[in-house]
């Protein structure tokens, strides 16, 4: 096992388990802002990693690109206390919009036949990040529109993307960790599972962020912080 594979592994390990303490600790708190750069840090290095160790599939380095994006665009927004769009938000919107355009063709080459997809999944998976990243170029073309954000709207920002960052490293995790599972257990389960966990958990703290007092509430210990969920 060649030792940036190795440095891949240990990176996606410490993204699940930085990313799982974010959510866990005091929004604001000493140990949440060090979870959450850990975890930026660790998944910048997982990507660029997978990228380096799958360097002739065009996949990976689509993947990491879209991490970095993530977990990049999503740091930067809790860094601000008052958010506004600059160069860095219209090259964000750049990056996503192309990201979405390339996954549906993507997407719409594996379903009329003209590229083959390695397993059934890989479809969906297409449609489904495409979309993701359509919406966040969505998001980054509303910020340019508009002279600011609510502190709600820039907690939800950087929270619904961080978390899809930790979305992708447990996804990737489960999937690898899939692989050593007895065939009988339910590897495919096991692995939408644990996806899908992480999206309901992202969803449930951003209707909270901005349909309920939450924000106001912990105004002070959120802004200016990477928040990634609630208290």
């Amino acid at each position: 096992m060649s030792i940036v594979l190795l440095v891949h592994i240990a990176a996606g390990t410490v993204s699940v388990l930085a990313g799982a303490s974010a959510l866990i600790a005091r929004k604001g708190g000493g140990v949440h802002r060090l979870a959450g750069g850990t975890f930026v840090a660790s998944m910048v290095v997982m990507a660029l990693t997978a990228a380096f160790v799958g360097i002739s599939d065009r996949g990976n380095a689509v993947a990491a690109g879209l991490t970095i994006y993530m977990v990049f665009t999503g740091w930067m927004t809790a860094r601000r206390k008052r958010f506004r769009a600059g160069p860095t938000e219209i090259g964000a919107f750049l990056v996503a919009a192309t990201f979405a355009a390339l996954g549906y063709a993507s997407a719409f080459a594996i379903a009329t036949g003209a590229r083959e997809a390695e397993n059934p999944l890989i479809l969906t998976a297409t449609l489904v990040v495409s979309t993701f990243m359509a919406l966040a170029a969505i998001g980054d073309l509303s910020l340019m529109l508009r002279p600011g954000v609510s502190n709600a709207h820039r907690i939800a920002r950087h929270l619904w993307r961080m978390c899809f960052g930790l979305f992708i490293a447990v996804g990737s995790f489960a999937a690898q960790g899939a692989e050593a599972l007895p065939a009988a257990w339910p590897r495919i389960e096991m692995l939408l599972g644990s996806m899908a966990l992480v999206l309901l958990v992202m969803s449930f703290w951003i209707v909270r962020v901005l349909f309920t007092s939450w924000s106001k509430r912990n105004v002070a210990g959120a802004a200016g912080t990477s928040t990634m969920a609630g208290a």
